[in-house]
């Protein structure tokens, strides 16, 4: 398995939208890319995280591919966060 860590410039101002996008946009479209799991943590000092997991290595990157370093994490920029970390990594361990 693999999963793709994202982490955004995002602060508790952000928590409300991102309760109505990612469940509407972004948990549907990892789905869609063939996510088996995915968590997208509240943001604390300034920064929040995903980790979206997959079965491989191609489907993770193919994702991650989709996410620019200091572009916004939505194209439309309707959440107002921006990309500072893309990481492609190998899970060593799940539950």
């Amino acid at each position: 398995m693999y999963a793709v860590l994202i982490e955004v410039n995002a602060d508790e101002s952000h928590v409300e939208a991102a309760r109505r996008y990612l469940p509407k946009v972004a948990a549907p479209t990892a789905r869609e890319a063939g996510a088996k799991g995915g968590y997208w943590l509240a943001p604390q000092n300034g920064r929040g995280l995903s980790v979206v997991v997959f079965d491989t290595e191609d489907e993770a990157r193919a994702t991650a591919s989709h996410f620019e370093v200091g572009k916004p994490a939505d194209p439309t920029g309707e959440v107002g966060v921006i990309v500072k970390t893309v990481e492609v990594r190998e899970v060593l361990a799940s539950v």
